[in-house]
């Protein structure tokens, strides 16, 4: 799993669906106990693709065309069956293997401080799959739990003041995602208020 030179061999390293969240979470801390350090993760950010096919790899490409020099933006994307990967697969980006700061926000606290999570797809006007659903709940609460993430820090991307975005989409099912990440064992408000997320001012920062 380690990073290598050839980003399509790194990116290509990903996570199957996994219903059962004890193995989520031994594969979580399995990468974590391959980099030296961790990052002081304090966010989680749901973003989706906004495009209904798409990969790590895809994007990997789309982020470099337009100049971002670390590539993918997100550390994490979860697949929708198209592009070769299955419904629900989870990739595990370079920049979580390398403990790098996202690309993913407007705002330069949360890519530093930001764990970015893709969707494939549009959910302007369609919805998840329930495998990738499921996949988000689990590694999201795996990742609250190993980095004690509080539950109102974990937000869709255009809850952050600044981001001036209706992404992770309008149709995307937040009661269905909180009911599910209930289920896996985690909690997470659906009136999320007084974050400092929500305040921080808008400063275009992406590496």
């Amino acid at each position: 799993m380690r990073a290598n030179s050839s980003v399509g061999a790194t990116i290509a390293t990903g996570r199957p669906i996994l219903l059962a969240l004890a193995v989520i979470c031994f594969l979580l801390g399995n990468v974590a106990g391959e980099m030296e350090t961790t990052r002081d993760w304090q966010w989680i950010i749901i973003h989706h693709s906004a495009t209904r096919m798409g990969s790590a790899e895809v994007f990997d490409a789309a982020h470099r065309s337009r100049g971002m020099i670390n590539g993918l933006a997100y550390h994490f994307v979860i697949d929708n069956g198209t592009e070769g990967k299955a419904d629900g697969f989870i990739e595990t980006g370079p920049r979580w293997i390398k403990q790098m700061q996202g690309g993913h926000c407007r705002q330069a606290y949360i890519n530093e401080h930001g764990i970015g999570i893709c969707l494939v797809g549009n959910f302007s006007v369609d919805q998840p799959t329930s495998k990738q659903l499921d996949s988000l709940a689990l590694l999201i609460h795996g990742l609250q739990d190993q980095f004690h993430i509080p539950n109102d820090h974990v937000l869709g991307h255009g809850e952050v003041i600044g981001e001036f975005s209706e992404c992770p989409g309008s149709q995307f099912p937040w009661d269905e995602f909180h009911k599910r990440l209930r289920e896996a064992g985690g909690t997470v408000s659906s009136a999320v208020t007084n974050t400092p997320a929500r305040g921080l001012q808008a400063q275009a920062h992406r590496p």
